[in-house]
């Protein structure tokens, strides 16, 4: 058995998860690309695909991934676009590969866009009170530069070329909820799984997440009167948000992996 973790060679928590995996006589390897990586993808005519995928040689039994390290800040555009190129590649041959996967790219190769305004559009959850702008600034702790959903800290300064989506939410409220494999914990407090009530609450997420194939992922919510407001999603949650915890998130991801 050989688990297959694709993240950037900065990702810390991939690396950890490899050594508690090591630790339990799992074989894993963390890349962050092709090179040890060997992808065979077979189609036929009829449409069906075969793929194999071997590290090192080995045939791999599980995959985690975790994204795409820097490529996009690559300052040569043509550079920058190979490499885009080739991470989609290895994102459509893991999509077709049969394995337990979790966080399963599409066919198409991207990851889903985890967007909270996708599943308020259903009623499942109330939107955060936001505001986008790309200049000037509004009360809020939450910013996210748009498109690419990545965080900002709201006291650095940003360019009026910068857009940006400015949350407010109540901390004392909200709720920070973890998804790992077939777990679910709430590491806003003691990072026991969901009780039942939680778990009603969240079921929609839930869901939608599970549709989506993201299978080690944070969310944020704010319970209310009426459905919950969905504050934030990270299909990249760090092990700083489950330090007392840590062995437990990596168990779960181990036994999904070894389903």
């Amino acid at each position: 058995m050989t688990l297959l973790v694709i993240a950037p060679d900065t990702d810390e928590t991939a690396r950890r998860f490899a050594d508690f995996a090591l630790s339990c006589g799992v074989s894993t390897v963390v890349a962050n690309g092709f090179g040890r990586v060997q992808i065979t993808v077979r189609a036929s005519r009829d449409r069906a695909c075969r793929t194999r995928i071997t590290v090192d040689g080995v045939e791999v039994s599980g995959i985690l991934t975790r994204g795409v390290g820097d490529w996009g800040r690559e300052p040569d555009a043509e550079r920058a676009f190979v490499s885009a190129e080739t991470y989609a590649a290895l994102w459509s041959a893991i999509a077709l590969w049969p394995g337990p996967v979790v966080n399963r790219p599409s066919a198409q190769g991207f990851f889903p866009r985890l967007d909270p305004l996708q599943l308020v559009g259903s009623g499942a959850v109330a939107p955060p009170p936001t505001v986008i702008l790309n200049d000037g600034s509004a009360p809020g702790s939450d910013v996210y530069r748009l498109p690419d959903w990545t965080r900002v800290d709201p006291e650095v300064s940003r360019s009026r070329f910068d857009v940006v989506q400015i949350s407010d939410g109540d901390p004392a409220r909200a709720r920070r909820i973890l998804v790992a494999g077939t777990d679910v914990f709430e590491v806003s407090g003691t990072g026991e799984r969901l009780g039942a009530g939680m778990a009603d609450l969240v079921a929609p997420v839930l869901a939608w997440l599970r549709r989506s194939g993201m299978e080690f992922v944070a969310f944020t919510v704010e319970p209310g009167r009426g459905v919950p407001r969905l504050l934030d999603v990270s299909c990249w949650p760090g092990h700083f948000l489950f330090p007392h915890i840590e062995d437990r998130v990596y168990a779960a991801l181990l036994d999904r992996l070894a389903a």
